[in-house]
């Protein structure tokens, strides 16, 4: 018996999902503006490291400047203290504004030992012992070159003249050869201490007799007086750089002996600010205008006429030196004649020293020198006696 096929089962029934009206979005507000933070207040004044820092960067612009023209420097020094030399032979007003400009870095070498350091730690390394030093070398520089030629101008041809200037060239020559000076005398608190002390005995040999018109018999001891306050401000430097008292004894020893040496020594210093235009050795002189120069003679003459030493010399207006005229004979002192000569002549100041009295044997070869109290020869003449 046939069954009937089996229909497949019915689906069940889709159920439809209900139908829920949707949320409508609403409108979203505009975002609030921030608001802008406060300025913060300006300092009034530049903090001291930016200020190091702005004057760091002049020294290195500098110091880069100065060693592609190492020249430059010491050349116009040089040159500007020639200008001031003629310009006070024609001027000395013009004359000492220059020397003051030229000189103007001269207290920084009295105080550079004691504020050097300072200026370095104040500025919390912004500012090196190396821009320092650069400054010092500059100023050092600039007072040697701008005074040699006043000191050229006061040199004669005498031994104690040519080894005081030739060691004023070679000291102003080591301070412009930077190996030199920057590795050999720098670093050194001995080496450093004597350049500063040297140049501020130069600086002070020219200030004081052409721009404070001081006699030399009041300057060269005040400039002697002015180097030993530097070496004592360079004292405490110089003590910390050696480790034993033995050798910080020894240093102030030789510090005292560098006073007496520099007093016994000061005759070899020529007399800046004074330049000979005229020197020579006459039978006579007529109204300040002296004869003919002399140069030998007999006895007989010398006792008829005798003999006149005359000099004609260049001074600052408004100086009043004292001299001496020295008349020796084999070298012997035999007579000391004071003098005193006033600045301000284009000429120079004309004086003379006769002398009639001469020793029973005058024969032989005579000196005559016009010197400073202080025994800082200004002129030298000779004759000699047949």
């Amino acid at each position: 018996m046939s069954q009937a096929p089996l229909l497949p089962p019915l689906a069940a029934p889709r159920v439809l999902p209900e139908l829920r009206p949707q949320p409508q979005p609403q409108p979203q507000s505009p975002p609030r503006p921030a608001a802008a933070p406060a300025p913060a207040p300006e300092p009034p004044h530049p903090p001291l490291a930016t200020t190091a820092s702005r004057a760091q960067r002049l020294l290195e612009r500098a110091e880069v400047f100065l060693d592609r023209f190492p020249w430059l420097l010491p050349s116009a020094s040089f040159l500007l203290g020639w200008v001031g030399f003629f310009l006070f032979q024609r001027g000395e007003a013009l004359a000492r504004g220059v020397a003051i400009i030229a000189l103007v870095g001269w207290p920084w070498l009295l105080a550079e030992n004691l504020l050097g350091r300072w200026v370095v730690a104040r500025s919390k390394g912004r500012l090196s012992i190396s821009a320092v030093r650069f400054v010092t070398q500059q100023i050092q520089q600039e007072i040697l070159f701008f005074s040699l030629p006043f000191m050229f101008g006061a040199t004669l041809l005498v031994p104690g003249h040519i080894v005081f200037m030739a060691f004023a060239a070679l000291v102003a020559l080591a301070v412009s050869l930077d190996p030199i000076y920057l590795h050999r005398i720098a670093p050194h608190a001995g080496l450093s201490s004597a350049l500063h002390a040297y140049c501020t005995l130069i600086a002070a040999l020219v200030v004081l007799p052409i721009v404070l018109h001081l006699p030399l018999d009041q300057a060269l001891p005040m400039a002697l007086g002015i180097t030993a306050l530097s070496l004592l401000l360079s004292l405490p430097r110089m003590l910390l750089a050696v480790s034993t008292w033995k050798l910080r004894m020894i240093g102030c020893v030789a510090l005292v002996a560098a006073f007496g040496l520099m007093w016994g020594l000061r005759g070899l210093i020529p007399p800046a600010g004074l330049w000979v235009r005229d020197a020579r050795i006459a039978h006579y002189v007529d109204g300040l205008e002296p004869g003919p120069s002399v140069q030998r003679m007999t006895v007989d003459t010398l006792r008829a006429q005798g003999a006149s030493a005359f000099v004609a010399v260049r001074a600052p207006v408004g100086l009043s030196q004292a001299v001496v005229f020295e008349w020796r004979q084999h070298g012997e002192s035999v007579d000391r004649i004071p003098a005193l000569i006033s600045g301000g002549r284009e000429e120079g100041f004309r004086t003379y020293s006769r002398k009639e009295n001469f020793p029973a044997d005058p024969r032989g070869r005579w000196r005559v020198d016009l010197r400073t109290p202080d025994s800082q020869l200004i002129a030298r003449m000779r004759f000699v006696v047949e």
